[in-house]
């Protein structure tokens, strides 16, 4: 005979126990009504010892939400990748998910789809990952009034809410992470300049090479952003009549493409070249050589949009609404390369990774 489900502990079992109304069990534990301190707290550490959880679906009625958060990746009508193919969104993602159970909110999971098939799901707000220009996910939004916060800025803007990182500083620091072991022609392997943090990067990139006295050498990788598009506009640059002797991926896969480019002409990583990526994966680890990274912390970033996005959601102010996760750099193999004598290279202006 299977025991008996033991039933959840109810809002009238909480007033029982602690001696108080209903209704002063309810405003204690959502912070609303006219309470001293003692009495808010003694309630909730009632709750708490009885093991009371609120009813998210009741409160989000009586509040007219939902419950649900929509969560998308945009992505161009030129190119299409595969979401769950990047480390970094499905951390993002996965941190952001447990992190809207906690508060009692579902989160709803897409790339980038048609925007108007959002209209049929009634999202209380909405996370949009690394929204492009002229975005039409973030305009469907807009029009239907629903609160945004965007993991990345929207580019040409530094208005809305948003968590991002210091992309310009974090490419000096990588570029500087390479000058450092001996690299004096550096490329920038980008993404389409769509994003911001594309956008960041390249021009964080030509200002360096203007300080240092360096040719740019810029390839834009296809769409896919796969390591087929790192491998085709790495062999490019190596084709050059000075090709470069360090390689900055402005992602992973692209860094693993360019990885394979060098092997494919002969090249020793990290004695003839130096490669580096920007977002950290376990196969960029696990890559021979394994691979330098600027990384971004996904997880941290996934669950500062989601509180940011409550906070708009419950009609707090989120403070401050615009929110900057720390980079790092992770040197490994595909840059560790002893220089004996080298020149002295200017000093950096603003430092923005540490190196682990």
């Amino acid at each position: 005979m299977l025991p008996a489900m033991k039933q959840p502990v109810g809002i009238k079992q909480v007033a029982e126990a602690a001696g108080v109304s209903i209704t002063t069990v309810s405003h204690a534990l959502n912070g609303k009504g006219r309470l001293t301190d003692a009495t808010r707290q003694h309630v909730r550490q009632v709750a708490e010892r009885l093991g009371y959880r609120p009813n998210a679906t009741a409160r989000n009625l009586a509040g007219g939400r939902t419950g649900l958060i929509g969560l998308a990746v945009s992505q161009t009508l030129e190119g299409r990748f595969a979401v769950s193919d990047f480390a970094y969104y499905s951390q993002l993602m996965s941190t952001a998910t447990a992190a809207a159970m906690d508060r009692g909110y579902a989160l709803v999971l897409a790339s980038g789809t048609d925007p108007s098939a959002w209209r049929n799901i009634g999202l209380d707000g909405m996370i949009v990952v690394d929204p492009v220009r002229a975005d039409p996910l973030v305009r469907e939004l807009r029009s239907q009034r629903i609160p945004i916060v965007t993991t990345g800025r929207i580019p040409d803007t530094d208005k809305g809410h948003w968590v991002d990182n210091d992309h310009r500083a974090g490419t000096r620091a990588i570029l500087d992470h390479l000058a450092a072991r001996g690299a004096e022609r550096i490329a920038l392997l980008a993404s389409p300049p769509v994003t911001s943090y594309a956008i960041d990067a390249g021009d964080s990139y030509e200002q360096w090479c203007a300080e240092h006295g360096q040719e740019p050498l810029l390839a834009v990788a296809r769409d896919d952003l796969t390591e087929g598009s790192g491998f085709e506009a790495t062999v490019g640059l190596l084709r050059r009549r000075r090709p470069p002797d360090a390689v900055y991926a402005t992602l992973d896969r692209l860094a693993l493409g360019a990885l394979l480019a060098a092997q494919a002409k002969g090249l020793s990583v990290p004695r003839e070249l130096l490669v580096a990526g920007c977002t950290d994966s376990e196969a960029g680890k696990w890559a021979h050589p394994s691979l330098t990274a600027l990384a971004l912390d996904p997880e941290e970033i996934g669950r500062a949009a989601l509180a940011m996005v409550v906070g708009l959601i419950e009609g707090t102010d989120p403070s401050p609404a615009n929110v900057l996760v720390a980079t790092r750099i992770l040197p490994r193999g595909s840059t560790r390369r002893r220089v004996l004598a080298r020149k002295t290279a200017a000093p950096a202006r603003g430092a923005g990774a540490s190196v682990a």
